[in-house]
């Protein structure tokens, strides 16, 4: 695991082309298999003029992912790298099998992404959150995965960016308590703190004859 940081000027780059390819999601065509999740292939051509696959997200059950993935005759051995939108686990439930296609690969998140995180009910019962059983940071790692952590955007391929951490702006992005009542919590540094999903992040681009493009998982932190 890095823990990256850099304050740069981001001089942008176009992308020439992109295609998207939805892998999980909660509305399918017959012979594809439905989920509450979400995964994104994303193939495009980069400023360089080079062909590039990414993963955005993995989502919440990986026996429909991989079934999605075969089905649309997807080959994730050349994915460049995955992104992980935030730590949530309909967002990251195959991570460990799209990097273990891929041979290994890098990883990118929010310092948060891979932290301890659960929801509480009025009762004082707690749920857990995060990426599920088997699907965290060492285990990531063990499968070959190379995983980058930072809360600044990055640059993944010539082109493409993460956002980072994204700036609540307005009073109504800040994340409410759950409607049935309780508190959602994270551990960060060994402390439990109201959990703010910090670690929501986007990716973003300026793709060629097109302009700004912009794309989210929950967008939890907002588009403001």
């Amino acid at each position: 695991m890095r823990l990256a940081s850099q304050y740069i000027l981001v001089v942008m780059r176009q992308v020439q082309a992109l295609k998207i390819t939805t892998l999980a999601e909660n509305l399918v065509q017959a012979g594809g298999l439905g989920q509450w999740g979400l995964s994104f292939l994303l193939e495009l051509i980069d400023s360089k003029g080079e062909k590039r696959k990414v993963v955005f997200d993995t989502g919440s059950n990986k026996e429909a992912f991989l079934h999605n993935v075969k089905f649309l005759k997807v080959d994730l051995r050349d994915v460049d790298c995955v992104v992980i939108s935030h730590g949530h686990g309909d967002h990251t439930a195959a991570t460990v099998e799209v990097v273990q296609a891929t041979g290994g690969t890098k990883v990118y998140g929010h310092p948060h992404t891979f932290l301890s995180r659960f929801s509480e009910n009025k009762e004082g019962k707690r749920r857990r959150g995060g990426p599920p059983k088997g699907e965290g940071l060492e285990e990531i790692e063990r499968a070959g995965g190379d995983v980058v952590l930072s809360a600044d955007p990055i640059e993944i391929v010539q082109g493409l960016w993460t956002t980072g951490q994204v700036e609540r702006v307005t009073s109504f992005e800040r994340i409410s308590p759950p409607r049935s009542g309780g508190k959602r919590i994270i551990i960060v540094n060994g402390e439990e703190i109201d959990d703010q999903i910090l670690d929501d992040q986007a990716l973003w681009m300026d793709i060629k004859n097109v302009g700004p493009f912009v794309i989210t998982g929950c967008a939890h932190a907002g588009l403001v």
